[in-house]
């Protein structure tokens, strides 16, 4: 199985956290592929960062199809060009941050989400909204720190995160703890066993979603949402 998981930034430390983190729990037979988009910003912290990092992201999705990858990931916690990716393949495309809230209405009755910037909590509700999970959310928290903090400072994360977290679970009832930023890749496991809690790691979480669903055969629907589009000359 090959499954290519594309860092939609360009940072190389980052790229290189999720290579480590999907090393160790990867099946042996699975080959997975990391690459970062090296023209993209450096983090994902905006709707404009984003939408920058979509056209190379497009070109990777179609190169993962001729080179017959099983499954592509998009590892930003935004899912940018998540809708649009699905239409230019026809092997899975999973996005981290859908993936990840669909399998935590599984695991409890309500889960929070822990975003860094404050300015990206509005953003997080919407694609609740707009993934039709909303009914079991129960927040959305910031950490205020940049995506590149979460990252580069795994200490300080993690203590904003407990502190943070703790108030999901006092004050607004969270069974389950969402990491919503791929910066913390690595990061759920001790956490979890610190604050007694399911905690996700997005990235990992979807990497093993995606070995089950290749394994079974199943991909998404190209009958209408995610029709392949017409061709342009």
């Amino acid at each position: 199985m090959r499954i290519l998981v594309i860092n939609p930034n360009s940072s190389v430390e980052m790229t290189e956290s999720i290579r480590d983190a999907l090393e160790r729990i990867k099946r042996k037979d699975t080959d997975a592929e990391v690459v970062r988009l090296e023209d993209a910003p450096i983090s994902i912290e905006s709707a404009t960062d984003g939408a920058m990092s979509v056209p190379a992201l497009l070109e990777r999705v179609r190169w993962a199809n001729q080179e017959r990858f099983d499954a592509v990931i998009i590892a930003c916690f935004s899912d940018p060009g998540l809708e649009p990716a699905r239409e230019v393949s026809d092997v899975l495309v999973l996005g981290i941050q859908q993936t990840t809230l669909a399998v935590a209405t599984m695991l409890g009755h309500k889960y929070t989400i822990l975003t860094p910037l404050s300015s990206r909590i509005a953003s997080k509700e919407q694609d609740v909204r707009r993934f039709r999970l909303n009914a079991s959310c129960a927040s959305v928290l910031a950490l205020d720190l940049s995506v590149s903090q979460t990252e580069e400072d795994p200490e300080l994360t993690k203590r904003r995160v407990k502190d943070v977290a703790r108030v999901a679970i006092e004050q607004d009832g969270a069974e389950v703890v969402i990491l919503g930023c791929a910066g913390m890749v690595g990061y759920a496991e001790e956490l979890e066993k610190e604050l007694g809690i399911v905690v996700l790691d997005p990235t990992t979480v979807t990497f093993k979603m995606a070995e089950a669903l290749v394994d079974s055969g199943i991909h998404h629907s190209k009958r209408a949402l995610y029709a392949t589009p017409p061709e342009r000359n």
